[in-house]
């Protein structure tokens, strides 16, 4: 890990990450109640960082992840932004903007940034998982969630700035922008083909519960059957599976295929917002 001594390893917070709603309300009095959310700061906004040597952005691949100098992958933690197409494959609406949004970002502060990394450091792909700053401290991914380049995301056991991030996608969803103006951002599970795969937000009505042996299932009237995994039951603090049939929801993650069923894994309670 001597690679990593250029950037400034602050992690925050000890509490309990796939490729690529109105938040606010009851659904953040209910956070705060069962303990998810403990802002230091105003819900409106991240705390400042300046502590650390920046180090430089070379090449932005798109709204969530760029390239250090140094040949570092960096994947924001905290947000999804659509995807560029590859291959045969078109662009999703609002992905280029995402791009274009965070590369105006960075260059604005000459391309520095200062990261704090997440709890876990690096994902799957090997990119490094961050919190960027910009050289005025403030945080990068609550500059693009404010201004509709993507989605606020929760994925145990990256949540640090968890609020502040609900609080800016809130703003943009507010006031239309971005993402929130560019198309459907929320599909109903009744009007899906199911053919749909990658990130979605979803509204439904919970129909049946299955209690697996390694997993809850949330069974929606049409649609993706939603997934918690008992290990990662610990994070849904004040919740009764017995209580949720019949709910609505709108529930945020990324849709895959298995066993010729949509599925749709969720791990942190901040994915589901309660309709009813």
């Amino acid at each position: 890990m001597a690679a990593l001594r250029r950037i400034t390893l602050t992690v925050t917070g000890r509490v309990r990450f796939p490729r690529k709603a109105p938040l606010c309300g009851a659904f953040f009095l209910s956070a705060i109640i069962h303990g998810l959310l403990v802002p230091t700061v105003s819900l409106a906004e991240c705390a400042p960082f300046t502590a650390g040597e920046p180090v430089k952005a070379s090449y932005v691949y798109d709204g969530d992840t760029f390239k250090l100098a140094d040949g570092r992958k960096i994947r924001l933690i905290g947000i999804n932004t659509p995807e560029l197409g590859h291959e045969d494959r078109a662009d999703e609406p609002g992905a280029e903007m995402a791009r274009q949004q965070l590369k105006t970002i960075l260059s604005a502060s000459q391309n520095q940034v200062r990261l704090k990394l997440g709890r876990e450091q690096q994902d799957r792909y090997k990119r490094y998982l961050a919190h960027p700053y910009n050289l005025a401290g403030k945080n990068i991914t609550e500059l693009l969630l404010k201004e509709g380049a993507g989605y606020a995301i929760a994925i145990p056991p990256n949540q640090q700035n968890l609020a502040c991030y609900q609080a800016a996608e809130a703003s943009a969803r507010a006031a239309d922008l971005g993402v929130w103006k560019n198309g459907p951002s929320v599909r109903d599970v009744r009007k899906m083909d199911g053919q749909e795969e990658g990130f979605y937000l979803i509204q439904g009505q919970i129909e049946r519960i299955g209690k697996g042996r390694r997993a809850l299932w949330l069974n929606l009237r049409q649609g993706p059957a939603i997934r918690i995994d008992w290990t990662d039951w610990d994070n849904f603090k004040g919740w009764n599976p017995d209580d949720l049939l019949g709910k609505r929801l709108e529930a945020r993650g990324w849709i895959y295929r298995r066993k010729g069923q949509q599925r749709m894994q969720i791990r942190h309670p901040a994915a589901i917002q309660w309709l009813d």
